[in-house]
């Protein structure tokens, strides 16, 4: 199958008036710390073809991946990936099931001749999802219901039902011992480098157990290797600082209208972005039904694998963000670096450390899958972040991951190293996943 190399035009449209309301800075603050960036959860708006083209060309599992994604909406990006990846495990064991072309996730199993594989898929996502949110219920059952109505009544669908089903609960009976939300001793780290929580709301540490969530592709975090940060006291890292000093502040004299949109643009949470890439060029392409549960199974699985591995290096190094070394200078001894104790980011500093960034692990992880499914770079994607506010426009994987590493250092939150070596590390645990899960027989 000939993948279509597309492209078009980079450019970026921003309604200032929908912008300046979306970057006041006390509405946006505490949602941002806690990470729960999407505080407009019905401003998404992602495409790659006119809707009635990708209406023509959609399946049941991009039905269902965006059914999960509006589903989502409003829970913390490390946790809706997490969703993400049990709701497509789910569907791709059981679609793998009916159609077996790659070694299973986790349920080997083989279902009867004729099972339909649409009915199986809207059976394992809908299964998953409302045992996830039990709140969203009655949205998920009027989705299932349209899903089904594509279906002839009959054996087939029956079939497809119960499999999905069969294989959703099972998933969740494995990740329900993931050790999501466990509870673990955080302990502060101490020196001119250890991470404070930062200003306004001076939040305790979040996300500390995410670390110790069993993976869905990996076995050992100490089989990717990061780099230690550069020490506070070297040329690099005032260089790094000073870059964010001088961009990313609230009130910077440097920053351009475009930056600042791009910084704004990217507090969205990257599982929903990438999807969207990820549906994108899945629709270009033409995938199968079963192409498609492999792609958005592992997608979703290196992204979550990416926060995992992640967070591993964040409470490793217990790292400070730039907020807190600018406005503390003096205390981390670096003469290249001058104090500033009234300088603001331009968007509220997450509570958990600089190094490495979580949106560029997941961006790298998400970036190397597409580009490894598709053996391209190239997508045509457009997104629109918050409601009315700003439009991004993509020609392939790699501007997206890049983007997003510049957006952390003109928002003011994260150190260039922080981003490259998140990208990086990103890019391993895909390369593990992709090599060594899901893998065609």
């Amino acid at each position: 199958m000939e993948f279509r190399c597309i492209t078009v035009r980079y450019e970026v449209k921003t309604n200032w008036r929908a912008t300046s309301r979306f970057i006041a800075f006390g509405l946006v603050s505490l949602l941002v710390v806690l990470g729960i960036p999407n505080l407009f959860s019905n401003s998404l708006n992602a495409s790659s073809l006119d809707s009635a083209q990708a209406a023509n060309t959609a399946d049941a599992v991009i039905d269902w991946n965006n059914t999960a994604i509006a589903t989502t909406q409003g829970i913390a990006a490390p946790l809706q990936a997490r969703s993400l990846s049990i709701s497509h495990a789910a569907i791709f064991d059981a679609v793998n099931a009916i159609d077996r072309r790659y070694t299973p996730y986790a349920i080997d199993t083989t279902a009867p001749t004729g099972t339909s594989a649409d009915a199986a898929v809207a059976s394992a996502g809908y299964t998953v999802l409302t045992k996830l949110y039990p709140a969203q219920k009655e949205n998920l059952d009027k989705a299932l219901q349209a899903s089904l109505k594509k279906i002839p009544d009959g054996r087939a669908e029956n079939d497809g039902v119960k499999l999905g089903r069969e294989v959703a609960e099972k998933i969740l009976a494995i990740r329900s011992k993931d050790g999501w939300d466990a509870k673990v001793d955080y302990k502060p780290a101490t020196g001119a480098s250890a991470w404070q929580p930062t200003p306004p709301a001076y939040t305790p540490p979040i996300f500390t157990q995410f670390s110790n969530i069993t993976p869905f592709t990996f076995q050992n975090k100490e089989q990717f290797q990061v780099p230690t940060p550069p020490a506070v006291t070297s040329a690099e890292y005032a260089k790094d600082i000073n870059e964010v000093k001088n961009v990313g502040g609230r009130n910077s004299k440097v920053r351009n209208a475009d930056q600042t949109s791009v910084a704004i643009f990217w507090t969205i949470n990257t599982p929903v972005l990438w999807n969207a890439a990820a549906r994108s060029a899945a629709i270009a392409k033409g995938n199968s039904l079963i192409e498609n549960a492999r792609l958005f199974a592992l997608v979703n699985f290196a992204i979550t694998d990416a926060y995992i591995a992640g967070y591993e290096v964040k409470y490793k190094y217990n790292f400070l963000r730039p907020v807190t070394a600018i406005r503390n200078a003096e205390k981390i001894g670096n003469p290249s670096i001058t104090a500033d104790p009234n300088w603001e980011p331009l968007i509220i500093t997450p509570a958990h450390p600089d190094y490495i960034s979580g949106h560029s692990v997941t961006s790298g992880a998400a970036e190397k899958i597409l580009q490894k499914f598709f053996n391209s770079d190239d997508v045509k994607l457009s997104f629109t972040f918050p409601a009315g506010a700003v439009t991004r426009y993509y020609t392939s994987f790699s501007q997206i991951s890049k983007e997003n590493e510049n957006a952390r250092v003109w928002g003011g939150i994260h150190t260039r190293v922080a981003d490259i070596q998140g990208t990086a590390l990103g890019h391993q645990v895909a390369e593990n996943a992709f090599n060594n899960s899901l893998k065609p027989l």
